[in-house]
């Protein structure tokens, strides 16, 4: 037995001590007042006043409680639990401008040193964020991929220099379109965001392209405008050179001021924001923008922690403090009286403590079910677990399993749906979800038949409760095909992609893409440039091998067929 709050049990000692103390002095004074008011004898024959043995049994049983109570407060803990640690989080692309211009020095320093104080201050404000960094002038290109590692993330933005390039002109249609390019291939849409620090001066590039694709691929930009409107000179382009400043082509030093219109139009386009770097308010109202991005599940492992089991003083506390009021002041008369009375108060306390832990085992499933929606599943499965301590219902199994394939950890996910199934009006889809969670293990342990068998009678058994669920008949589909060819590398979506991640009754639209499923390269797919290259003309029969590799694919890959049919009401994902 150890404890989390130690400090409580002196504290708690020496409060105790002090609450018999109080007590011991209020008893004294009660009996002193009653000599001074008559006989003690005599009032005792004539009154409803509680017996001495009966005032130190209250006290007595009072004061435990306390002391229960206290040790309860100290959370108590013995033997350990399993404990899933969740990392949740946004990713999040810094595009930096190191055109030539961002070595003005108008911004209390170089344009390039604000613009990456900026940068830092807002990647260290959500450090469970994965950071990315796209470097670009009049070209772009990612840098540094997405990751949690903010000292790769430091080190990348100390060293970055308008060296680096070797077009010093700027095109910030360029990097957006770099940006659309990498979140291609990372990040989870309506999770992700682009933060571009420049100074805005772009005379090159398509700007209306860059914002349709940010359109297309709801991905909000968030522009930090770097520099001021009066502007400063452009630095030469090394310290070489015969003059200090940059001249034009006829010979005018050349004079950078911030622009701003690209920057809030990309923000306008995408819903984001835009904010000068030196104005406060305006840089909190775009952290709250990037704040209301939703995060998601970066990564989850397993652990142990030490089992609390305060819930054992904390309910002898409450049975002693209960007991405190049946024992009364006395048993006769009045006092008999009394005491009904305060047994009926015991008695509907005790009522409505049960009432109010079976209201907190709603309370935790809608809680949970909050934190789902929300796509904080590990917290959410956090939730539904305690809960499952003192309520076992099918609903809650549902619940814990639908957090747990979300969480990719499948044969977890299936122990669930089959406590589940037990309920008859949660029977088919827990068997649906059952089935695609081991179709889900089966890519895990490639080789094994063993879950494919079981995602089939599964699938089998949904078929039987509901025979017609599309689903349910082509994943069975892939099942069998998959066990026939011996292949364990690919998923189901189901029918219209109802059934890409299972099925439940969180009412979370399922992915309109899956990254896992691309196959090859396609054209513009790259992380550079957003044109892409040709392709070569099919003959007709290479185009005829073609179409009959895509439909052997389909029953293969996470992409599934699709219709054109809505999803149902109870699909999840």
């Amino acid at each position: 037995m150890s404890f989390a709050w130690r400090w409580v049990l002196p504290a708690g000692l020496v409060l105790v001590a002090l609450a018999a103390w109080l007590a011991v002095a209020a008893e004294r004074w009660r009996r002193e007042a009653l000599a001074r008011f008559g006989d003690p004898a005599v009032l005792a024959r004539g009154s409803a006043l509680p017996s001495g043995r009966r005032t130190a049994a209250l006290w007595t049983l009072r004061l435990a409680g306390l002391a229960f109570g206290l040790l309860a407060l100290a959370r108590p803990q013995l033997g350990e639990r399993s404990a899933d640690l969740v990392r949740t989080g946004r990713d999040v692309l810094m595009l930096l401008d190191l055109s030539r211009s961002m070595l003005v020095t108008d911004a209390g320093g170089t344009r390039l040193a604000a613009a990456k104080r900026v940068a830092w201050d807002l990647a260290e404000r959500s450090p469970g964020d994965r950071v990315g960094l796209v470097v670009f002038g009049g070209s772009a290109f990612l840098q540094l991929p997405l990751t949690s590692d903010r000292g790769a993330l430091r080190l990348f933005l100390q060293q970055a220099t308008p060296d680096d390039l070797g077009d010093p002109a700027t095109d910030l249609s360029a990097a957006l379109i770099t940006a659309v390019r990498t979140f291609e291939h990372e990040g989870d849409e309506g999770r992700r965001a682009v933060v571009v620090l420049s100074d805005g001066e772009s005379g090159e590039g398509d700007m209306d392209n860059a914002e349709g694709e940010l359109r297309r691929e709801d991905l909000p930009v968030f522009a930090v405008g770097v520099g001021t409107a009066a502007g400063g000179p452009v630095p030469a382009d090394s310290s070489e050179a015969p003059e200090k400043y940059h001249r034009n082509h006829i010979g005018q030093i050349v004079i950078s001021r911030l622009e701003e219109g690209d920057l809030q139009a990309a923000a306008r386009a995408s819903r984001g924001a835009f904010a000068h770097w030196d104005r406060p308010d305006e840089m909190r109202r775009l952290e709250a923008g990037l704040d209301a991005v939703r995060p998601r599940v970066l990564s989850a492992r397993h652990a142990s922690e030490r089992a609390d089991r305060f819930q054992w003083p904390l309910a002898v506390a409450v049975m002693l403090l209960i007991l405190g009021e049946v024992v009364g002041h006395g048993a006769d008369g009045r006092a008999g009286t009394r005491v009904r009375e305060r047994t009926e108060r015991a008695l509907a306390s005790l009522l409505l403590a049960i009432a109010a832990a079976s209201l907190g085992s709603c309370s935790a499933a809608s809680r949970g079910e909050r934190l789902y929606h929300e796509g904080k599943y590990g917290e959410a499965y956090g939730v539904f677990h305690a809960a499952q301590s003192s309520d076992t219902s099918p609903r809650l199994a549902f619940d814990a399993g639908s957090a747990l394939y979300r969480l990719e950890r499948y044969e977890e996910a299936a122990e669930q749906f089959r406590t589940a199934a037990r309920d008859p009006g949660l029977r088919q889809r827990s068997l649906f979800n059952l089935g695609n969670s081991m179709v889900r293990a089966a890519e895990e342990k490639p080789g094994s038949p063993d879950p494919l068998y079981r995602a089939a009678e599964a699938f089998e058994g949904a078929l039987l409760r509901d025979p017609h669920d599309q689903d349910a008949k082509w994943n069975l589909e892939i099942a069998l095909r998959r066990l026939g060819d011996d292949r364990t590398s690919g998923g189901s979506s189901g029918r219209g992609r109802n059934a890409d991640y299972g099925q439940g009754n969180m009412n979370v639209p399922g992915y309109e893409g899956n990254p896992d499923a691309a196959v090859g390269a396609m054209a513009g797919g790259g992380f550079g440039s957003a044109e892409g290259e040709s392709v070569e003309e099919l003959t007709p029969e290479e185009a005829r091998r073609l179409l009959e590799a895509v439909q052997r694919q389909q029953l293969t890959s996470h992409e599934g067929r699709r219709n054109k049919q809505s999803n149902k009401g109870d699909r999840d994902w």
